[in-house]
């Protein structure tokens, strides 16, 4: 008796252990582990397919021709961000050059591990991106038409002499691209005072019309992650008053 008793309870003790292995398998399978807001969890996010799929957010055809507004609001200012890519984890991406030599999209969750420490200085950029024809102006060649725009500005990715972050990008686009960047680095400084490291997800696509060299414009979305606070998606042209450019080439003469 006593022994089908120790029979028992060892069998007992076996289907007990197998049945901890199933639910552990399963749960490890789905991974229902979501925070309360559904941010995704770093075992769910998938950095890999996030430049391919945010290549298709924008098209020429449905950017209105420029019209003296150099920021215009996409999508009412409302970013196109799936579910999928809200996400807690940090992370710089950079689309690959294409065949044009043509910087493609770059998508960042912006946070203070990604920004460069204090006290480091930017250094010097010699990089030239497709469609770089400076055009050197004004009392002694003092001004210049282009600029080596950051896709993601340097004080938000520490990003300088990436090539894969540089376009061509006029002095006016550059200019209207930093009171967007400043909201961005603004936020998430004041929100580290609080003790707290938020992120921003933050994304730039520059928008080219067919094999044009020098990108029409960039469209610019960004959505903070924890909490309400930054959100926009804006388009910027690439456009200087007072000059006719070339996009296909890069040329450029005053008007």
């Amino acid at each position: 008796m006593k022994k089908n008793k120790k029979n028992n309870i060892k069998l007992l003790r076996i289907c007990i252990s197998f049945a901890i292995v199933i639910i552990l398998a399963v749960l490890s399978e789905y991974n229902v582990f979501k925070t309360e807001n559904s941010v995704v969890s770093s075992n769910e996010f998938n950095q890999e397919n996030l430049i391919s799929k945010s290549q298709v957010n924008i098209d020429i055809s449905s950017i209105p021709a420029y019209s003296g507004q150099i920021v215009i609001d996409i999508n009412s200012n409302i970013p196109y961000f799936t579910d999928e890519e809200i996400t807690t984890d940090e992370f710089e991406i950079y689309s690959n050059l294409d065949e044009l030599r043509r910087g493609g999209v770059a998508f960042g969750n912006i946070c203070k591990n990604i920004m460069p420490p204090e006290g480091v200085k930017r250094e010097a950029i010699s990089y030239k991106p497709s469609g770089w024809k400076q055009h050197l102006y004004g009392e002694n060649n003092s001004k210049h038409l282009y600029e080596r725009c950051h896709l993601i500005a340097w004080q938000l990715g520490n990003e300088n002499n990436n090539k894969k972050n540089l376009i061509t990008g006029t002095s006016a686009m550059n200019s209207a691209m930093i009171p967007l960047e400043n909201e961005i680095a603004a936020w998430i400084k004041a929100k580290n005072k609080e003790g707290k490291d938020y992120h921003v997800l933050y994304r730039v696509t520059p928008v080219y019309e067919g094999d044009n060299l020098v990108a029409t414009g960039v469209e610019l979305e960004a959505k903070s992650v924890e909490e309400d606070g930054v959100l926009f998606n804006k388009f910027i042209y690439n456009i200087q008053e007072g000059f006719k450019i070339n996009y296909k080439t890069g040329e450029s003469e005053e008007i």
